[in-house]
């Protein structure tokens, strides 16, 4: 899950959205969660923010509103985004059919209770896609951001680092040591003191050398044979630390 879960809240009823706040406010500290719910008070001022910045993971939409309805709104989201998970909000139970179409997370009827809100908000929570991890480097006054998954072995050079990815090479002025601390060592192993490789691009594995997957032969030291057998095992069993 992300680190922040912005959470918009659609009603045009002030003291229905001071409750669900207040619950969303509950839910998060209860979980040890950092949300951020933002008010709207009718569709059209969320559609305009949304239009604008698409960072919402949890909508709580009302359905009865002046103007556009929840229901009208939720089908215009759904046309560009996927991702965002709809919890409706009404009164009444008309619309459920529909609430299929644009693949609701859950009907909540008025008043809502709080213990059912926080079961609609653990259930969306898990629909959120993870943030994949990435690292931020410079190479000649241009900034890039690269993709851990992405990275296939990195060699050091004196005081430089070369970053092997997929699809291109990055050079930066920076420590190997300090780079390996960086990595998670689920997916990364330090198998000599120039190497750090992704364990996920490894195709085999020697005594003194292991081959990657786009044919590029590595070095292991002596020392660092064992440890970079046994992390090669352990990922590829799916045997990680937690």
């Amino acid at each position: 899950m992300q680190d922040l879960i912005n959470i918009a809240i659609v009603d045009d009823e002030k003291i229905q959205t001071e409750l669900l706040q207040k619950y969303v406010q509950n839910w998060a500290a209860k979980n040890n969660i950092t949300a951020a719910a933002e008010v709207f008070f009718n569709a059209e001022s969320f559609e305009f923010k949304w239009s604008m910045n698409k960072k919402y993971n949890i909508l709580l939409l009302d359905i009865q509103m002046s103007g556009q309805n929840g229901m009208e709104l939720a089908k215009k989201i759904r046309h560009e985004d996927d991702n965002i998970n709809i919890i409706f909000i009404t009164a009444l139970t008309d619309y459920i059919a529909e609430g299929y179409d644009v693949s609701a997370v859950n009907y909540l009827i008025k008043p809502v209770k709080e213990n059912k809100l926080n079961e609609c908000l653990n259930k969306a929570c898990l629909k959120i896609p993870k943030e994949e991890k990435a690292i931020i480097i410079n190479e000649d006054g241009q900034t890039y951001k690269i993709k851990i998954s992405d990275i296939v072995f990195i060699e050091a050079f004196a005081h430089f680092i070369e970053i092997n990815t997929l699809n291109t090479k990055y050079t930066t002025r920076k420590n190997i040591s300090i780079m390996e601390k960086e990595l998670d060592s689920n997916m990364f192993i330090r198998c000599h003191r120039s190497y750090i490789v992704g364990l996920r691009y490894v195709k085999k594995i020697s005594n003194v050398q292991l081959e990657m997957d786009n044919g590029k032969v590595i070095p292991i030291s002596r020392r660092q044979y064992a440890k970079t057998n046994m992390a090669f095992i352990k990922y590829f069993r799916g045997d990680l630390d937690e």
